[in-house]
Formats: structure tokens, sequence, C-alpha cells
């Protein structure tokens, strides 16, 4: 049996979250990852461990024998140390009835449904709705995964893909090029 839960909040990390990323799946797959601090880690890794235990026994049960267990895990620490919490869901299945499509809704701080999708960008702050799905393929053991079922923004960073995904900043200007010609002719004479 799947349990839906709430993420604590947390620093968005590469979300795709404004379309389904077609890069590898050409159905599309909603994800978020998201960086929180080691005490909200910990809070969630219980609820998700407790779900998960028991998933894991009844498995081990209907097969009446102990089973390997993935590796692989959603709530995670990396190798830089940060506290991690990975969700995804594919964005279109098809199924013998026909194709299935899928969508992540997206809330404001005072949970109103976002009609229009920002562009949202990693290090905003946002808090997820995720379905526990535990697994059991016998040539990567017994795992789970997090789908994603909503995400809630409490603090939107847009990023701009006109800009290739930078926002303006002070410091380096260039000039234009007919500026940096009439510079160069009027300020450079060649020694030979």
């Amino acid at each position: 049996m799947a349990k839906v839960i709430t993420t604590p909040k947390g620093k968005a990390v590469y979300p795709k979250l404004d379309k389904p990323d077609t890069k590898f799946n050409e159905d599309g797959l909603w994800s978020c990852k998201i960086h929180v601090d080691e005490g909200s880690y910990n809070s969630f890794k219980l609820q998700v461990d407790e779900v998960v235990e028991r998933a894991y026994q009844a498995e081990c049960a209907s097969h009446g024998k102990e089973l390997p267990r993935s590796s692989n895990t959603p709530v995670r620490v990396t190798d830089e140390g940060d506290y991690e919490i990975y969700a995804k869901q594919v964005a279109r299945k098809n199924t013998r009835n026909g194709l299935l499509e899928f969508n992540v809704p997206l809330y404001d701080a005072k949970v109103q449904v976002l009609e229009e999708r920002p562009k949202v960008a990693s290090g905003s702050t946002v808090k997820m709705s995720v379905e526990i799905y535990p697994w059991y393929v016998s040539s990567q053991g017994f795992g789970y995964s997090l789908r994603l079922k909503a995400v809630q923004i409490l603090d939107l960073i847009e990023y701009d893909s006109a800009a290739g995904g930078f926002s303006a900043e002070d410091g380096f200007v260039s000039e234009s090029l007919d500026s940096a010609l009439e510079n160069e002719t009027e300020t450079t004479n060649a020694p030979f």
C-alpha cells in the first residue's frame, strides 16, 4: 500500500517542474531534488523507513525468503554531504487501456494552485508531496521510489531560458562590437 507524505522545505536542485524533461525519456519526466537540513532529513527518513520496512517484510513473506535490497535510494546523503530527497513522476505512460497522462500541480505559499507554471530554478525553496512506492525487481532487489504528486513553492527563483539560465548581476559588462573596433583602430598602431 502506497502512502503519500509531505517533505520538509528544502532548496530545489535541478527541478523539472515547468515542463517534463524528455532528454532521457521521450514520454517525459517531472522531477525535483531538494536539499534539507540534517534534522529535517532524519525526521523525514524515519517516516519513509517505517513504510518501506513494512513493505519489505511483506515482500519477503510473499517470496518465503529474505530479499536483497537495492542500494539506490531517493532519500540519501550525497557524496558532497548534502541531505537530499529526490522525487519523480512520469508525464505519460502507454497502457493496455490507452495513454495515461500525469500532471504535477504547483501551489504557492498560500496553497493556491498556480494556473501558469513558473520556470522554477535551483535554489527555490519548495516542499513536495510524494507517494512512497516500494518495488521489487529480481535483478536489482527490493527498493522504493518517491513519486512526485505536487509541489508547494515557498520562495521562487525563476530561470530565464532566453539568457541561458543566467540572471543579470553587477560586474563585467561587454562593449558593443562596433565601439570595441573603433577603440582598437584609434589606440592601436601596429609596430610593423
